[in-house]
Order: structure tokens, then C-alpha cells, then sequence
């Protein structure tokens, strides 16, 4: 006599093994989709202020200065003085290397009448203000890279036949490596390998 034939699964059985399966592999899936992700994600770039000799104490001077800016002769007493004219704002500016489509801010310590400071870039980035006041203060100004953006100009001058004006420091903080001493920066997205020789010099 034959043995009956086992029962048939049902289409709710077969439905439920389905899905079963179907969640486990999409799992898998997901766990190693999140593991390949996790492997490569990069370190995240440091804030950083890019600028180097902010304050205006230390040599090499870095700053690119109009001949009309002189730095401070008071002992301990770091800051710089244009004395505009009338072909010209007394200004310096300073290269300093970023990453694109990122934020950066600017700040200034400043005193004396049409005071500028500000940013810009090939990428068209133009970011800047001004004040006047006859007591030291703060500037603050933000600027966002473009996608193709790796360098920004950094910038303060005053105004054409304004009396002289001060700047006791100057910063630019943002994702990217603080410079080396002597600004050998190659990219905003690798520490700097600083000349063995170059070491900055402070004035007293």
C-alpha cells in the first residue's frame, strides 16, 4: 500500500517563507553596503585658522603690505597701521589654501575710520566689511567656497585720503591644516610637511 503523499504548502506558508528570505538577504545586503561605507569614509578635515601671522608678532611676515603699511614699534604691543592716500588704500593681503563648497570665517580686530576687511576668490567669492571707531573692535565676515574653489585671498586696507587706521589681529577659521611656519601649505587637505630650516621668529 503507498504511503500518502506529504501535504502540499500552502500559499500563506509560501508567502511567509518568501518574505522571510527576502528580508534576510536585503540584510545582508544593508550590512554590507553600511560595512563598504564605513571603510572608506575619510578622516574629517580639522578647523583650522589658515591664516598665518595674524597677530602680527612673528617673521617671515607672510603679509603682502603696500609700502604705506608699517607694524607697530611698541613692545608687546603687535599690531599694524596703513596710512592711505590719495592713489592708494593701504592694504595687505594674505593666500591661504581651502576646500570647496565649505564655510570659513573672518575676523579682524580693528580701530580708526574705514577699517575693510574681507575675502575673495576665483571662484567668485567676495565677502567683506567695514566699520570706523576710534576704540579697538571686532570685524566679522563668513564666505562660502565654490565647488572648484582651493585658494582665497584674505585682505584689510583702508580708504582713499582717510586718516590712518589700526589691525591688531586678523583670523580665518575653517576646515583645513594650520599652516607650516613658513607657509609651506601644498593643499587644504593634507597636513603640511614644514621645512626642517624655516622656524618663525617672534618680536618681543
Amino acid at each position: 500500500m503507498r504511503a500518502p503523499a506529504p501535504p502540499r504548502p500552502t500559499r500563506r506558508r509560501l508567502r511567509r517563507d518568501g518574505l522571510t528570505v527576502g528580508l534576510a538577504a536585503a540584510g545582508l545586503a544593508l550590512a554590507a553596503t553600511t560595512t563598504g561605507l564605513a571603510a572608506a569614509a575619510p578622516d574629517p578635515v580639522p578647523f583650522a585658522d589658515l591664516v598665518l601671522n595674524g597677530g602680527f608678532d612673528s617673521y617671515p611676515w607672510i603679509w603682502a603690505c603696500d609700502a604705506n603699511v608699517s607694524p607697530s614699534s611698541i613692545p608687546h604691543d603687535h599690531y599694524v597701521t596703513g596710512h592711505p592716500g590719495e592713489d592708494g588704500t593701504a592694504g595687505c593681503r594674505q593666500t591661504v589654501k581651502v576646500l570647496p563648497n565649505s564655510t570659513y570665517t573672518l575676523d579682524a580686530t580693528v580701530r580708526g575710520p574705514f577699517a575693510f576687511t574681507g575675502v575673495t576668490g576665483a571662484g567668485g567669492e567676495n565677502a567683506s566689511t567695514w566699520s570706523s571707531g576710534t576704540t579697538w573692535h571686532n570685524q566679522s565676515v563668513q564666505v562660502t567656497t565654490g565647488p572648484r574653489t582651493t585658494e582665497l585671498t584674505v585682505y584689510f586696507h583702508g580708504w582713499y585720503e582717510q586718516a590712518a587706521y589700526d589691525v591688531h589681529r586678523v583670523s580665518f577659521i575653517g576646515p583645513g591644516f594650520e599652516p607650516s611656519p613658513c607657509g609651506e601649505t601644498a593643499t587644504a587637505t593634507a597636513s603640511p610637511s614644514p621645512s626642517p630650516s624655516c622656524q618663525r621668529t617672534y618680536i618681543p
